[in-house]
């Protein structure tokens, strides 16, 4: 992609961005316009809301733009709305386009947006059955999930626009993220988002460009809601399989010429790796219930009314309760004073039961390029050929349709129902194409019917839970289950709140479509696999700046990716390898734990923030771990003029050596080393200075990222092969604006 190019791009996207601004900022507001910070649909709407980390983050101010965001997630399956504060926290911002996480608690291939994989095990609490495009896992740092995505609601039109770029025009990195959001009225509200990373490479044949846009709208009234979004995603990342030897930067002085990032030598070139991951979301529920509290009651709203005519005589739409006591003739005219008089009158609408719809449609497809005419490194690679011809065009297709039906008995409708309940059906259709001997595309077909159950408390002051059970059938036997706890407990204790968090899982479950069919140029197989038993918990315990958690978890059946290497000699006497990739299944179960310990502390303007990692695995060459992960981050926080509000400091990640995963360019996958030839890496640390600023609205640092490396020294690498970054100056800017 030309310099040129992209400059059109960044400002294609600036122009799209300020363009609606305008036009939308001429939408009437509604001047009873909610509380931004509290509930959006009203008291008990009914919409399913967890109010758990609730904060009052209303900005409303004096001046003629009224401000403010108020922003939440939605559950994949139901619906469920948890409050999420929008992230404008100017703490950490420096950190917040690393590939390898916030914390650094990911391996990567050392560029922008290259594919990665957790350095931490259970990295994350999952509800349901995995993901069946394994594809697209790799690149969770770029791409969203439907639960991941924010949905607004606005005051006024809401812009942010975030910029972070490093390097220059021949191996610096870029990224610009964009977010326009409006609200119709006080229920309806839409936006959408542009993503767009560009990463050249300090190294040969690493180059990223991932673009994505997401589309998406909600409207939440008493009785109904819904949340549409469209994610498209497109990415496209170089690879270059390492560089030919690791004493370039461990030993540079046993060769006779020094040689410089872009000078190192790599295993490929003109090697691609093409995804595209789209995904169509709509999920909406309508609720039975009643009105209670308003005026003009026994105090007890409408509940005797209820109970004399039944709960079916008390579903009557909001309007015709707005327009009861109003005359046909003089509707149009009610003000907006009465129509508020009208909603108190009326009194908060308690939902009874729920019916929820959930659609999901995923299209996605990955292409593998490598030519070995114009490259001869190609030809010195792969280790198996499955396909003639003189170069690689891998391309599989995965269509996935799914349909979610639940009915939801409320919580909290009465005093005896202090748990909800949903009951749930679901069905998934999957088309997968692979290519057969002649490259011929090849279609199969996997159909999924699973039924469920979900007991749940999301409003308890103290205590609330999640649970669910399902059952899925696989079109031959009912042999896949998946049970899922999680629970919250908070405490008052010394002016703050004990938090503990008890979860836990048991799934059985038929590995990936792609573990049990694959064909390539380059890696090929058909098995048939028997299912993964995963039994795993965990309790987690936070009060002030202190953390704590433990987890473990028993694997068996672990259908995995193994590296096969054969070694050779290269001209230049450097040793090399060919490579392949193979299915394994452990033969044993593997038990893993991990123990977290986090403790932050503050001495007026000195803090220092810790978190720490003890992990163990029973078996490294199927779940490899490093044995100590620790992350410390320590810095000075003060303001100048009282207004421009600054931190100055340096964080240090560190894990111990271990047998890590490598990267597969064949598969796109992070795979297990070779066991006969399996190197360790790890005992390094990276150092990172910065300074970062916070002036109203506007976020912007600039920081040095591994201060601490010198040629030579240490083991500069995050994968055998695959060198970190060297020092780098890095600049990043976010600026929110109303309209």
């Amino acid at each position: 992609m030309s310099i040129t190019y992209r400059r059109l791009l960044l400002s294609s996207i600036l122009v799209l961005l300020l363009a609606p601004s305008n036009v939308l900022a001429q939408i009437s507001r509604d001047t009873n316009f909610r509380k931004l910070s509290g509930n959006p649909g009203g008291v008990g709407n009914g919409m399913g809301e967890s109010h758990w980390n609730d904060t009052d983050t209303d900005s409303v101010r004096t001046e003629n733009i009224p401000r403010g965001i108020y922003a939440w997630t939605v559950d994949e399956r139901f619906g469920q709305v948890s409050p999420t504060p929008y992230d404008t926290l100017p703490h950490r911002f420096q950190n917040d386009n690393f590939t390898e996480g916030p914390t650094g608690h990911y391996l990567t291939l050392g560029n922008l947006g290259s594919a990665r994989s957790s350095l931490i095990r259970p990295d994350a609490y999952t509800p349901n059955f995995g993901s069946a495009f394994i594809f697209a896992a790799p690149y969770d740092f770029f791409l969203r999930q439907p639960s991941q995505l924010l949905f607004t609601n606005t005051k006024s039109p809401f812009t942010n626009i975030t910029y972070h770029e490093c390097g220059n025009k021949q191996n610096g990195e870029d990224r610009i993220r964009a977010l326009f959001s409006t609200n119709v009225n006080k229920d309806f509200g839409l936006g959408f988002r542009l993503d767009y990373l560009y990463g050249r490479g300090y190294y040969q044949s690493q180059q990223t460009a991932h673009f994505g846009a997401t589309l998406f709208a909600s409207y939440r009234g008493e009785r109904y809601a819904i949340h549409a979004a469209y994610m498209a995603n497109h990415l496209k990342a170089a690879e270059n399989g390492g560089i030919e030897s690791d004493d370039y930067l461990m030993r540079p002085e046993i060769f006779p010429q020094k040689y410089g990032a872009a000078d190192m030598p790599t295993r490929l070139s003109k090697t691609w790796n093409k995804l595209n991951v789209n995904t169509l979301f709509i999920t909406h529920r309508y609720n039975l219930g009643f009105y209670k509290g308003g005026n003009g009651n026994d105090g007890k709203g409408n509940a005797g009314q209820f109970k004399r005519k039944g709960l079916l005589a008390s579903f009557v739409s909001a309007d015709s309760v707005r327009t009861a006591s109003v005359p046909a003739d003089t509707t149009a005219m009610t003000t907006a004073v009465e129509a508020e008089e009208n909603d108190t009158a009326r009194g908060d609408f308690v939902p009874v039961m729920g019916i929820i719809h959930t659609l999901k449609f995923d299209h996605n497809n990955r292409r593998f390029l490598s030519n070995l005419r114009e490259n001869a490194r190609n030809a010195t690679y792969f280790r198996d050929f499955y396909l003639p011809g003189d170069s690689a065009n891998d391309f599989t297709q995965h269509y996935h349709l799914q349909n979610l039906l639940a009915l939801e008995v409320s919580e909290g409708f009465a005093r005896w129902a202090a748990s909800g309940l949903r009951l749930y059906v679901r069905h998934d259709y999957h088309h997968y194409t692979l290519p057969n001997e002649e490259r011929l595309a090849v279609g199969y077909n996997e159909n999924q019917f699973t039924v469920g159950a979900s007991l749940f408390r999301h409003k308890g002051k103290m205590f609330r839970y999640d649970a669910v059970g399902e059952l899925r059938n696989t079109g031959s036997a009912w042999g896949e289950f998946n049970a899922a706890l999680d629970a919250t407990l908070c405490l008052p204790l010394a002016k703050d709140s004990l938090r503990m968090n008890v979860h836990g899982q048991v799934r059985n479950e038929l590995p990936s479509f792609y573990l049990r069919h694959y064909h390539g140029r380059n890696a090929w197989w058909d098995t048939d696999l028997d299912k993964t038993f995963t039994a795993r918990a965990g309790i987690g315990l936070s009060w002030k700046r202190s953390r704590l958690a433990f987890d473990i978890e028993t694997i068996r059946k672990q259908a995995y990716l193994s590296e096969v290497q054969t070694p050779y000699t290269s001209s230049s006497n450097i040793p090399l390898a060919l490579y392949g990739v193979q299915l394994r299944t452990s033969d044993s179960p593997v038990q893993v734990a991990r123990l977290m310990l986090g403790q932050d502390f503050v001495w007026g303007i000195l803090h220092w923030e810790n978190e720490l990692h003890l992990q163990y695995t029973s078996d490294e060459q199927v779940m490899p771990l490093p044995s100590f992960f620790g992350y410390s981050n320590m810095y000075i926080l003060f303001r100048i003029a009282r207004v421009l509000r600054t931190e100055i400091g340096a964080d240090a990640r560190f894990y111990t050596k271990y047998r890590v995963p490598t990267y597969s360019p064949i598969v796109g996958q992070y795979v297990m080393q070779d066991e006969a030839l399996a190197v360790e890496k790890g005992g390094y640390p990276v150092v990172n200075a910065y300074i970062n600023f916070h002036l109203k609205r506007t976020r912007f640092y600039l920081m040095a990222s591994h201060v601490n490396y010198s040629s030579g020294k240490g083991d500069p690498f995050s994968l055998p092969h695959y060198p970190l970054n060297q020092m780098v100056i890095r600049m990043g800017l976010s600026w929110n604006f109303d309209n």
